[in-house]
């Protein structure tokens, strides 16, 4: 069965909404569906963060949160460089006529692009109401505040209830994120592996990595100066976020928890490819993990990249390696390098939950929202072509700090206190 994952809440379309103000500083104000309150939508403002806090802490459906951890919540929804420019927090509540907190969604501006041309993004964080709020046409009001702000937006793992939602406003959903894998150790993928049995073993011995005479990356611990001109020459012609050097600083040099580093083939300076990557050490289990959150190189310099990739994690006695996405269009030179999808191998089930070793493999569902203007590319709108889709595990929250307290019994994620 497939684990529930960011809260979100039911209800039909609300209907009457009218808008006062234009882009972040919108309010919108309707009639919630049991016609017996007036509720406001819109930007989050200092005042609310305690009530916001208290919502985390009564009915965040995990038994740890990280938004409750203040040095990652302001990591992660006050210092992206485009929250920043717009004055902090951009996020979107739901309040009442006595300003009572009914529903807080965590949004991160961040810019886009489709075929070369500009767009305004968001990723979609976390997503959370009390109960009594739900059923009142509060969560269709709060989605389509957003859509009308930006013209991209992703986000992650809808729950059910949820779910309904956003097909209604036009999102599309892919039923789990594509995960590749490439295995450097084959003796200690197995003792990671959910089955350590023979045919696992046979498995991963056949898809061992041969990396001998691979040429050695530069490892950097902040951002290539030419890191940024790369990745927009490499996603031109994609469905993106735009890597920007901004971004790429504050999403892997300032990140509060997590240590990255920047892995460029022919030098940092004017590198042909680069890779973000970290090494994750298993709790609960013995053995490491490369983990490869960002892989931007054209065609032609991919197979190159990997190798140097792959190579290192297997200097960094690494038992695999893994990197998450949607189109195979940019993960080309892994494959060639010997990689796979992981569906390929049923046999061979090595788990990307690892603080602590959880045995689900099952993927994120993904859901993007697209606005189309039928006068450019056809009328072929950013998330009508899913090859063209270029995401990482560095995008919205697919490389969160664990909020399940590790074997050892410490989380970054503080304690939830049920209501």
């Amino acid at each position: 069965m497939r684990k529930p994952d960011p809260e979100a809440m039911d209800g039909p379309p609300s209907a009457g909404v009218c808008a006062e103000g234009n882009g972040s500083d919108r309010n919108n104000r309707f009639l919630a569906a049991d016609m017996e309150d007036v509720v406001t939508i819109r930007k989050i403002r200092p005042e609310d963060e305690p009530a916001v806090t208290e919502l985390h802490r009564r009915h965040y459906w995990r038994s740890n949160c990280l938004l409750l951890n203040r040095n990652f919540y302001r990591w992660q929804l006050l210092l992206p460089p485009e929250s920043a420019a717009a004055g902090g927090d951009q996020s979107v509540v739901a309040v009442d006529k006595r300003g009572q907190l009914l529903s807080f969604l965590a949004v991160a501006p961040a810019s886009a692009v489709f075929r070369a041309r500009p767009m305004k993004g968001a990723h979609l964080i976390s997503w959370l109401s009390p109960p009594e709020a739900r059923g009142r046409g509060i969560g269709s009001a709060v989605i389509s505040s957003v859509i009308d702000q930006y013209d991209f937006v992703f986000g992650r793992s809808p729950r059910p209830a949820s779910l309904s939602i956003f097909k209604r406003l036009g999102f599309r959903c892919l039923v789990s994120c594509r995960r590749w894998l490439a295995v450097l150790d084959p003796e200690a993928a197995v003792r990671l592996a959910v089955d350590a049995n023979g045919a696992s073993a046979k498995r991963a011995a056949a898809r061992k990595i041969d990396i001998r005479g691979a040429a050695e990356g530069r490892i950097d611990r902040t951002v290539p100066p030419a890191a940024a001109s790369l990745a927009t020459e490499v996603l031109t012609d994609s469905t993106a976020f735009e890597r920007t050097h901004d971004y790429l600083g504050w999403r892997y040099e300032m990140h509060p928890f997590f240590d990255y580093r920047f892995l460029s083939i022919n030098g940092s300076r004017e590198p042909t490819g680069f890779a973000v990557v970290r090494i994750e050490d298993v709790s609960g289990r013995s053995g490491r993990v490369l983990r490869i959150i960002e892989f931007i190189a054209a065609p032609q310099n991919s197979l190159s990249l990997a190798n140097a990739v792959l190579s290192y994690g297997s200097e960094q006695q690494c038992a695999y390696a893994d990197m998450f996405g949607v189109s195979e269009r940019f993960v080309s030179g892994f494959l060639a390098a010997g990689g796979f999808d992981a569906a390929e191998e049923p046999e061979l089930r090595l788990p990307h939950l690892l603080q602590p070793w959880d045995p689900s493999i099952e993927m994120p569902d993904l859901i993007f929202y697209a606005r189309r203007d039928d006068r450019l590319a056809g009328g072929i709108g950013p998330a009508d072509d899913m090859s063209l889709v270029h995401v990482s595990k560095g995008d919205t929250n697919l490389d969160w700090p664990s909020w399940v307290p590790t074997a050892d019994g410490n989380s970054f994620a503080p304690k939830v206190e049920r209501a």
